[in-house]
C-alpha cells in the first residue's frame, strides 16, 4: 500500500514525497551515499546492498522527493527494534527550488515512521557542516551530543583481569534480564554520556537497541555485582556496573556498545577493570580491535579510554527528533 504523499507547489512544478519504486532503488542509493556532490559509484552501492541484506535493512523503506519524474532527494530510514530510526541522507542538500525537497522528504519519513510505532528519529552529521546542523534544528531535531568514534588494537593474548574479592560477573539470560535493566537504569543517574537522552526511551527499548547493535551474543553481556551487607547483617548482591559488547559483522572488531557504572561504583577504579575485561574478551574470541562511540562531553570516560590506548578515528553530531512531540502526541 502506498504511503502518504507530501506535495508542495514550486515554480517549476510540485515536489512529491513518496516511497521509492523498485526500479529507482539503485539511483536513490547513489544519491544517498554521494560525496561532495558526486553520486556513489556502482561498486559502493553493491557493497551497501550486500551489507543491508546481511543486517536486515530494507531498501524498500527508502523515500524519495520527486519533481516531474526526477528524484531530487532521498532518505533511507534504518529502523531499530528499540523504536528508533536512523536517517541516511545525502551529505549535500539540493540547491535552488529543489532545496525544499529535504525538509519535505524528512517530514514524510518521520510521519511514516511514527505510523509504524517509531518514537525517535536520529541523524548523524559532520560537525563542520553548519548548514546541515541549522537545517535539522529547524526540522525539530535536537542536538544530543558530539560522538567521538574511538578504536584500539587488542593484543592477541590480552588477559582478562581477576576480580577483587566480593565481586562477580553475571551474564545475560532471560533469568537475569531484570538485573540488566536495573544496572543500566541506575548507571544513567548523573551520567555524562548523552544525558539529553535520559527519559526519552523506555529501558526495554534501550535493551532492544543494544541487542540490535552488531551480532547479539548474550555471552558478551556482563553485569558486575558486589556482595554488600544488607538489613540485619544479611549479605546481598547488588549491581555496580554493566558492560555490553557486540561483534561487528564483516569485521575484525568488537564494539563496546555500552559501559556504565552506578553512582556507588564510580571513583573506585572499576571502569578501568571493566575496560580491561572488554579487551581480554576481545582477545578471547579472537578479534583484533575494540571500537566505541563516546560523548565528547564525557571527560572521565575519555580519559579512561585514552589512557588505555584508544584513538579517535571520526566524529559526528548526533541529533534526535522526538516523533511523539512533533506529532502532538
Amino acid at each position: 500500500m502506498p504511503g502518504p504523499q507530501t506535495p508542495a507547489n514550486a515554480v517549476e512544478g510540485p515536489i512529491v514525497c513518496r516511497p521509492v519504486r523498485q526500479e529507482e532503488v539503485h539511483a536513490a542509493l547513489r544519491l544517498i551515499f554521494s560525496t561532495a556532490g558526486r553520486p556513489a559509484d556502482d561498486g559502493q552501492v553493491m557493497e551497501f546492498l550486500q551489507y543491508a541484506d546481511s543486517r536486515g535493512i530494507s531498501t524498500s523503506d527508502i523515500w524519495v522527493a520527486d519533481r516531474a519524474g526526477r528524484v531530487v532527494s532521498a532518505v533511507l530510514p534504518v529502523y531499530s527494534p528499540g523504536r528508533t530510526v536512523l536517517l541516511l541522507m545525502p551529505g549535500d542538500a539540493p540547491s535552488g527550488d529543489d532545496s525544499r525537497a529535504v525538509p519535505l522528504v524528512v517530514d514524510a519519513v518521520c510521519t511514516a515512521a511514527l505510523i509504524r510505532g517509531t518514537h525517535l528519529a536520529q541523524v548523524l552529521l559532520d560537525p563542520l557542516d553548519s548548514s546541515a546542523l541549522a537545517l535539522y534544528t529547524g526540522l525539530g531535531f535536537r542536538r544530543m551530543a558530539e560522538l567521538l568514534y574511538l578504536q584500539t588494537s587488542v593484543r592477541r593474548r590480552a588477559p582478562i583481569p581477576p576480580l577483587t574479592p566480593g565481586f562477580e560477573w553475571i551474564g545475560y539470560s532471560p533469568a537475569t534480564h531484570a538485573l540488566f535493566t536495573t544496572a543500566i537504569t541506575e548507571s544513567y543517574q548523573e551520567s555524562l554520556d548523552c544525558p539529553g537522552l535520559n527519559g526519552l526511551r523506555d529501558i526495554e527499548d534501550v535493551i532492544a537497541g543494544h541487542k540490535a547493535s552488531g551480532e547479539f551474543d548474550p555471552g558478551l553481556w556482563f553485569v558486575l555485582s558486589e556482595t554488600v551487607g544488607g538489613a540485619n547483617g544479611a549479605a546481598c548482591r547488588v549491581p555496580r556496573a554493566v558492560l555490553v559488547l557486540s561483534r561487528l559483522p564483516r569485521s575484525d572488531a568488537v564494539e563496546l556498545v555500552y559501559l556504565g557504572l552506578t553512582p556507588a561504583a564510580r571513583g573506585r577504579g572499576l571502569g578501568a577493570m571493566m575496560l580491561r575485561h572488554a579487551m581480554g574478551t576481545v582477545a578471547r574470541i579472537e578479534r583484533a580491535r575494540l571500537t566505541l562511540a563516546v560523548d565528547s562531553g564525557n571527560v572521565p570516560a575519555l580519559k579512561l579510554y585514552y589512557r588505555h590506548g584508544m584513538q579517535q578515528v571520526a566524529s559526528k553530531i548526533a541529533m534526535m527528533r522526538d516523533l511523539r512531540v512533533v506529532s502532538g502526541g
